[in-house]
């Protein structure tokens, strides 16, 4: 599930006052989601300065990718890490390191930052920031502490979500027994979207690879091209999975915000279909209602198998509508 940028950064604030901050914090989220603003509002938060000084203090460093390889190279990762071995500017200060676009760090680089992961300095902050987190090794991603990003504005991934939540709520409303129908038109609405996210996704990565090349004319080297198109092939898998469990979480959530209004609970992940949900939550129980959640956790069982995606979200959406 992904959080508002506030409610992030709030978290963080309360971690941080009772000394619980983690040593290392990875931000993922789509173009626009605000976690490029975010990791300079964190290091502005644990340094007691506004987020716009943070770029230019002292204890403050950042490092992205600026070979013609647009790699993050072993060299001026050392020469970033070095800095966090040093004697702080302040007193007290929590040194903070920012690594945008973390998924192109050279695998020299990757190796590095493990060893510094595994033995951080004290009062030392590391912020990862990515639209790529499958890209990143394992090894480091289980030493960071994962806050996916979502942006405040509605974007064509919220309008998608909350057409699949739509497409839930006639799954909810079908009368038991009677609801493989509408069970199928939600799988078919997430086969569509996945299909129009993934052409888009395609569009975008190859229109920037094809700026690149251009960028560096003559210059990019044949190694690197290679190296491109094989980053942007496993980009291209990972944002695509990335939509995909957004839109199969918007499953769960609408089920889930029904249970909210028929306990009280007012903040809905899907506020603009609160009519219909209330409507909903006066016809179903709560039984019904979790029988539904066992149907979408397995539905994401099966997307995170080895099961072919049309196959799985038809079978998934199936078990949404058993009686």
């Amino acid at each position: 599930m992904a959080f508002l940028p506030a409610d992030i950064l709030e978290r963080l604030r309360r971690a941080h006052g009772h000394g619980r901050l983690p040593h290392a914090l990875l931000l993922t989220g789509t173009p626009g989601s605000g976690r490029r603003r975010l990791a300079w509002d964190i290091a502005g938060m644990v340094n007691a300065i506004p987020a716009a000084e943070a770029e230019s203090h002292p204890d403050v460093r950042k490092l992205e990718p600026e070979s013609k390889s647009r790699r993050i190279l072993v060299e001026p990762f050392q020469e970033f890490c070095g800095f966090f071995f040093s004697t702080s500017f302040k007193q007290g200060a929590v040194k903070t390191g920012i690594i945008f676009d973390a998924d192109r760090l050279h695998l020299n680089a990757a190796n590095a930052f493990l060893k510094t992961l595994e033995e951080p300095p004290a009062n030392t902050l590391f912020i990862l920031v990515t639209a790529n987190p499958g890209l990143l090794p394992a090894t480091i991603l289980s030493r960071c502490a994962h806050f996916p990003v979502r942006a405040v504005e509605t974007t064509e991934a919220d309008a998608a979500c909350t057409a699949i939540a739509e497409a839930t709520g006639e799954v909810l409303a079908a009368p038991r027994g009677r609801a493989a129908g509408a069970a199928l038109r939600l799988a078919r609405r997430l086969q569509s979207a996945l299909r129009d996210a993934r052409e888009t996704i395609e569009t975008e990565m190859a229109a920037d690879f094809k700026a690149e090349k251009k960028r560096l004319g003559d210059s990019a080297e044949e190694a690197w091209l290679k190296d491109e198109e094989a980053r942007l092939k496993a980009s291209v898998e990972a944002r695509a999975l990335a939509v995909r469990q957004q839109l199969v979480t918007a499953v769960s959530e609408r089920t889930a915000d029904v249970l909210r209004c028929r306990h009280g609970i007012r903040q809905l992940r899907f506020p603009a279909l609160e009519a219909e949900t209330q409507r909903l939550a006066g016809s179903l129980d709560d039984t019904a209602l979790l029988r539904v959640l066992d149907g979408a956790t397995l539905l994401r069982v099966l997307l995170d198998r080895n099961v072919k995606e049309d196959i799985a979200l038809e079978a998934g959406c199936l078990a949404l509508a058993k009686p």
